[in-house]
């Protein structure tokens, strides 16, 4: 019996092992997908906001980047790129998304999905579910974002946070 438990045990694990071997790492997907790319981009995208990661929106985002906020502005990517380096005023405390979908045309791609999220955002905390589109262009041989498109659905909570 003991032999048996240990000969699984080793078969389960040489599977396993094999298994990640093939699939290779999560965010490794080929560039020449961009459905898959795009589709960990917002994934990664997600991730850096919670660990306050500016680096991946200085890397990402093309230069001439820009977003229309809900305050009838535009924000530039050197404005963003501040606003993140702000943790004392912009935090993400919770991000989820959900019904990702891509859809490339050549060198240019569009997704489209649903965000939840809890952060202070200029020192106000702020819970929202919102609709985004982003817009991807392949400058070099790297797609960027170089428009997003946010729409509020639904406002869970927007106060100001308490010192």
């Amino acid at each position: 019996m003991r032999t048996f438990i240990v000969r699984t045990l080793i078969a389960a694990v040489a599977a396993l092992t094999m298994a990640v071997i093939v699939a290779g790492p999560a965010n490794s997907e080929s560039k020449d997908d961009p459905v898959a790319w795009i589709t960990q981009y917002e994934h990664d995208a997600a991730a850096a906001d919670l660990a306050g990661d500016v680096s991946f929106y200085q890397k990402n985002l093309a230069d001439d980047w820009s977003d229309g906020m809900s305050n009838g502005q535009f924000q530039t990517k050197k404005e963003l790129i501040s606003d993140l380096t702000d943790k004392t005023h912009n935090i993400t405390f919770h991000e989820t998304l959900a019904n990702i979908k891509v859809r490339a045309y050549g060198g240019t791609a569009v997704a489209t999905y649903t965000e939840t999220y809890d952060a202070l955002v200029g020192g106000k905390r702020v819970a929202k579910t919102i609709i985004t589109t982003d817009t991807f262009v392949k400058i070099g041989k790297q797609l960027k974002l170089v428009a997003p498109q946010l729409r509020c659905r639904k406002s869970v909570m927007s106060a100001p946070v308490q010192s």
